[in-house]
């Protein structure tokens, strides 16, 4: 319970701050993606289950960092996982290619979270903190609308779990 109150408080205390750093650019985002858990079975075996994630997210950005807190959900038929991730991005490349209308914006960065995770078979639950990397390309498409591909790759403090990762589509509105 602990960890939760301390994960939600750094939440808060860091949206506070990016709202006056990032004033000029916050997004709210919806995101999908193809994600992969890998874990050891009741018997210890390890297992690999795939299947499709979705989240939510908000943040503030600049042309050099991005900041943003996302919920994401994934379900199995066996198994299952909620996550709220901090997430950092480090823009490479502030314009690596401009046309007319279109900014591509490739980044790197890193996160730390909490984690949900259930195994129906196994009639466990457990919950851990989180934390990985991330790398991506974002690409403004008019000035209200980003959209974002990115790989992630997580590993967890829960002892059934080995890693998270995937690849994910996201749409960000720009406000």
């Amino acid at each position: 319970m602990l960890n939760k109150i301390l994960i939600c408080s750094l939440l808060t205390l860091t949206l506070s701050e990016a709202k006056d750093a990032f004033s000029s650019e916050r997004f709210l985002g919806i995101e999908v993606g193809y994600s992969t858990l890998e874990s050891g079975n009741i018997i210890g075996v390890k297992e690999s289950n795939s299947a499709i994630e979705y989240g939510f997210k908000i943040g503030a950005q600049n042309e050099e960092w991005r900041t943003t807190v996302d919920v994401n959900f994934f379900r199995d038929k066996e198994k299952n996982y909620q996550q709220a991730r901090l997430s950092f991005d480090y823009f490479v490349w502030n314009s690596l290619y401009k046309t007319d209308d279109i900014v591509f914006k490739p980044y790197l960065g890193a996160h730390i979270g909490w984690m949900n995770y259930t195994n129906e078979v196994g009639n466990s639950e457990s919950t851990g903190m989180l934390y990985g990397g991330q790398a991506g390309l974002a690409w403004n498409v008019l000035n209200e609308v980003d959209f974002d591909l990115s790989y992630k790759y997580s590993k967890t403090s829960i002892k059934d779990i080995d890693s998270l990762n995937g690849f994910v589509l996201g749409l960000n509105y720009i406000y």
